[in-house]
């Protein structure tokens, strides 16, 4: 299960900082005439699909700080960008790794 968890988390962080990224141009543009405004918000479209990654490196060895923090990823993604068409997929990936990063740990235990 934590393998999963570890290949879905990627997928999906992987996807979240397509779009950050793609965001975070897209931002710079919109605010050429504008110092300082939505810099917060583009830095937090890089910042929490790298939170995504780093939660889907450590699943295997600590599965419950992994899956907490895509579990986070996916839920700070969510409430800065909503559920829609472009975030389905990260947010759905990032909450499938972490629930089976989650899973995992109940392995663990047997």
């Amino acid at each position: 299960m934590k393998i999963a968890a570890l290949i879905f988390g990627i997928i999906g962080g992987l996807l979240a900082l397509l779009f950050g990224v793609l965001g975070f141009g897209l931002g710079g543009l919109a605010n050429l005439g504008e110092a300082g405004a939505g810099t917060f918000l583009r830095l937090l479209s890089v910042g929490i699909p790298i939170v995504a990654l780093v939660g889907a490196g450590i699943v295997i060895n600590k599965p419950t700080i992994g899956a907490s923090l895509m579990a986070l990823a996916a839920l700070l993604f969510v409430l800065i960008l909503g559920f829609n068409f472009f975030t389905l997929i990260p947010v759905v990936l990032l909450a499938l790794g972490a629930l089976l990063g989650f899973l995992g740990l109940q392995q663990d235990t047997k």
